[in-house]
């Protein structure tokens, strides 16, 4: 059943389809038109118009919709419906065979000889037939004689058999609009209210929001088509041809099927440049039209004075993010699924913490329905994580996180500031939307925590420990990738970062802070000032920022007293003593690695920092390997030996340490 179908259809008589009583139909308009024909045109004794014989038929035939739609005379309809029968009816074309000395080819001399109420002006290239494309004259010939062929879509249309425009091939396609849930319902009445009204003709629809989540576009557009019970006809603006006259012809084109089948044009603006072929290509329409993107300034200066409405569409929500993902989730689910309370309580708890788009909802709901029955609860917050991710592997190095916070060598008071840490990281939704600390107190609600102390003394673990206790991805930032020395592009750089750090909420580490945070100077130059305004700038977005942000610095003093203001957690990891090395050193070995006699309070008395441990038993180890094959006290002793002189301090016996 065709898109058309539904909006003509009325009570079948004697149980037939729409497409059987339009073939009927259709069959006897021919038959009328070439019985005329066959009469020499002597209308005489018989019916004049061969449509209009049947037009109270109890439903609309697709070539009278076809003719109403675009404004046909009878004479246009009439020769509508020749240039279609001949192109079915053998019979049709004999007798107008007959007539043409042979040819079977219909021409604007022969159709104002023959059909109801001829007039010239239907040769026009600005009257419905050549206008649309409807029907056309051949080149090469002149035009009363040139015979007339008629559009292979305007055929299948008005035969009843479900096609496309071919000539729109890879440039737009019909999609069926999709009614939406209550996450975009109010907001799709308005934009099919925007569609509907009465000066809607020519309007532009811009549907945008401050992320551009282009899948959520996609929703609305595809909900408001179905509030209307419209299709849809998506187009996307790089497949849109850059040359004027293709473009025209497209966008002609496009007008003609959204006549045909009520389609909305939906232009989704994506990463190409609106500047080029998509203003032009919306120039030209004469159809409303739904923009998908950011509303550019050229709209405003359209001819004709096109009215320009926008939407914007609402930011990230918890609670409506919860209800979109709910929503796909139960639509998508087997019904025995939906009520999996595992399963929802995960959604919830994911949608929570990430700001999925509606395209990686889509995701995350077909994944989980590729995943065992059983295992699906469990696999959520995984798959929500990686597809919030976003552009951010692409700004900043994911760390992978296997630490606990049993594997690090802290004093208590540290262990118990990093737990506290993960707790107020772990419940930040609770506290600041559940129970309302976000209204009353809406400004610092970043978490920032300082990590203090010399290299290798456990600062990236402690990060790393943290982030696996959450379940979130902890990202180092490369300080390289940020600064810059053109005014203005590191604020930037900074911008992309934590905007698609806020997707996920991920832990950011910014590894040595002192080099970017470190104290404002008194502004001497305008250098200086556009240092300062960087500061000022990062200031803002640490303190914005929904996730963790961890800076580490081997010199606290460093620090602009305005940023140790706004940290909320500051932490010193102290220099390891004789105990805690021990325990570093027994911590390195996997329980499957083959060990030989280790002295490991001798090793403790090694004066160095977790980091320098980690190295030592590593380098121990390839070693080892490619020997005896198990660890013993000597391939740690050269280790130890060979870093000492990476660090330029002096090893003495290799047991006693070394200064």
């Amino acid at each position: 059943m065709t898109s058309l179908e539904g909006n003509m259809a009325a009570p079948v008589a004697h149980f037939l389809s729409w497409s059987e009583r339009n073939q009927q139909w259709l069959i006897a308009a021919i038959a009328r038109l070439r019985s005329r024909i066959e009469a020499h045109g002597d209308t005489a004794g018989g019916v004049a118009d061969s449509v209009a014989a049947d037009t109270d038929c109890g439903f609309t035939p697709a070539l009278i919709h076809c003719a109403q739609v675009f404004g046909l005379s009878p004479f246009e309809r009439e020769l509508l419906l020749l240039s279609v029968g001949l192109e079915l009816d053998s019979g049709l074309r004999a007798a107008l065979a007959a007539l043409n000395h042979g040819s079977p080819y219909a021409s604007y001399g022969s159709a104002l000889a023959l059909l109801t109420q001829p007039h010239w002006d239907a040769l026009s290239p600005e009257a419905p037939l050549r206008y649309w494309r409807i029907v056309e004259p051949e080149s090469g010939s002149a035009l009363a004689q040139a015979p007339l062929r008629v559009d292979e879509r305007i055929v299948h249309f008005i035969t009843g058999v479900t096609a496309s425009d071919t000539r729109l091939s890879g440039i737009a396609r019909h999609v069926p609009a999709v009614l939406g849930d209550s996450l975009y319902g109010l907001l799709a009445r308005r934009v099919a209210q925007s569609l509907h009204m009465e000066n809607a003709h020519g309007r532009v629809v811009v549907l945008h929001g401050e992320t551009e989540d282009t899948g959520a576009q996609r929703d609305l557009a595809l909900a408001a088509a179905a509030e209307l019970g419209r299709p849809v006809l998506w187009i996307a603006a790089h497949d849109l041809p850059t040359e004027a006259g293709e473009l025209a012809a497209v966008a002609r084109r496009v007008d003609r099927e959204g006549a045909l089948t009520g389609a909305i044009p939906v232009l989704a603006i994506g990463d190409a440049n609106p500047e080029t072929a998509a203003i032009s290509f919306v120039a030209r329409l004469l159809s409303a039209v739904l923009w998908l993107g950011t509303p550019h300034a050229a709209l405003k200066s359209l001819p004709d004075r096109r009215r320009v409405a926008r939407f914007e569409l609402p930011a990230h929500d918890r609670e409506r993010d919860h209800i979109g993902l709910m929503s796909k989730w139960r639509k998508a689910a087997p019904p025995t699924e939906c009520t999996d309370e595992t399963v929802g309580a995960e959604l919830a708890r994911a949608a929570g913490q990430f700001h999925l788009s509606a395209a990686a909802m889509d995701d995350l709901v077909e994944n989980l329905i590729a995943a065992p029955a059983g295992e699906r609860g469990e696999a959520v917050w995984g798959i929500a994580r990686e597809l919030a991710r976003g552009g951010l592997d692409a700004l900043a190095q994911r760390i992978e996180t296997r630490v606990d916070f049993d594997d690090l060598v802290l004093p208590p008071a540290q262990i118990a500031i990093l737990r506290d840490i993960a707790r107020q990281l772990r419940n930040r939704e609770r506290v600041y939307r559940d129970w309302g600390f976000g209204e009353k107190h809406a400004r610092g609600q970043g978490l920032t925590a300082l990590f203090s102390g010399e290299s290798g003394t456990g600062k990236t673990l402690a990060a790393e420990a943290i982030a696996n206790k959450v379940g979130l991805d902890l990202y180092r930032v490369d300080l390289a990738m940020l600064v810059s020395k053109y005014i203005g592009e590191t604020e930037k750089n900074l911008k992309r970062l934590f905007d698609a750090a806020e997707t996920s909420g991920a832990v950011l580490l910014f590894d040595e802070a002192d080099a970017l945070f470190g104290k404002r100077s008194e502004a001497k130059d305008s250098h200086d000032r556009y240092a300062n305004i960087e500061v000022s700038y990062l200031l803002q977005r640490i303190e914005s920022y929904r996730g963790l942000a961890i800076l580490t610095t081997n010199m606290k003093s460093a620090l602009d007293r305005a940023f140790l203001r706004r940290i909320r957690f500051v932490i010193s990891f102290p220099f390891p003593d004789a105990p805690a090395r021990e325990r570093i050193w027994r911590k390195q070995f996997p329980d499957r690695v083959p060990l030989g006699s280790i002295d490991f309070s001798a090793l403790a008395r090694l004066n160095l920092a977790g980091g320098n441990i980690h190295s030592i038993v590593l380098n121990a180890a390839f070693r080892a390997a490619d020997g005896a094959g198990r660890i013993d006290q000597s391939h740690l002793m050269e280790a130890a030996r060979a870093e000492y002189a990476k660090l330029e301090r002096s090893f003495t016996d290799g047991t006693g340490g070394g200064t």
